[in-house]
């Protein structure tokens, strides 16, 4: 069997290619998702871009290195995040933090946490969120983080500590606005 590429690529995609397309989305589809959504998109466009990735995937299938699919994938769906001209535009910790809080409600529940997450985030350099995405929520080595990102080790490992240190910073403005709300007893 075989399946159609674009005029301009190399050659038909084969059968084994389509397996291992096929086994790239089983493997890796919900971690490219999840990293997306933490990177601030929201999940139609999480969704969207991930499939654009899968796109690019299927043009450059013989070039990824067997065992680079999931940085291969992972670099290309947040190069294409970074290049969109988002629709969602980031939360930002100002004023309307209080209809913020609101409306994620309390951290009890998976989905306010997520929500809450998303928010500490959203106040984080994109570059940062990446790093910070990718170790500490996907569980990426750094050595993965650097390859998936296209930087040495040791920037990734800076711009880790950067996150850490801003995600602290945020969430513990955060947790002042909570505290002074009375959202914190």
């Amino acid at each position: 069997m075989v399946f159609p590429r674009e005029p301009h690529a190399s050659g038909p995609v084969t059968l084994d290619a389509h397996a291992r397309l096929h086994a790239m989305f089983d493997a890796h589809h919900n971690v490219v998702w999840r990293t997306l959504r933490r990177y601030g998109l929201d999940p139609e466009s999480a969704a969207d871009v991930a499939q654009q990735a899968y796109l690019v995937a299927i043009e450059r299938v013989d070039d990824i290195r067997s065992g680079s699919e999931r940085a291969f994938l992972m670099g290309t769906a947040l190069r294409l995040a970074r290049s969109a001209n988002r629709r969602a535009a980031r939360l930002v910790l100002d004023d309307q933090l209080q209809a913020q809080l609101r409306q994620v409600g309390h951290p009890e529940s998976h989905a306010s946490t997520v929500q809450l997450l998303d928010l500490v985030l959203a106040q984080l350099d994109p570059s940062l969120i990446e790093a910070f995405a990718l170790f500490d929520v996907e569980g990426f080595s750094a050595r993965e983080v650097a390859e998936t990102l296209g930087i040495p080790v040791g920037t990734a490992a800076s711009r880790l500590r950067r996150a850490r240190e801003e995600f602290r910073a945020v969430t513990a403005r955060l947790t002042h606005v909570i505290d002074r709300e009375g959202g914190g007893r």
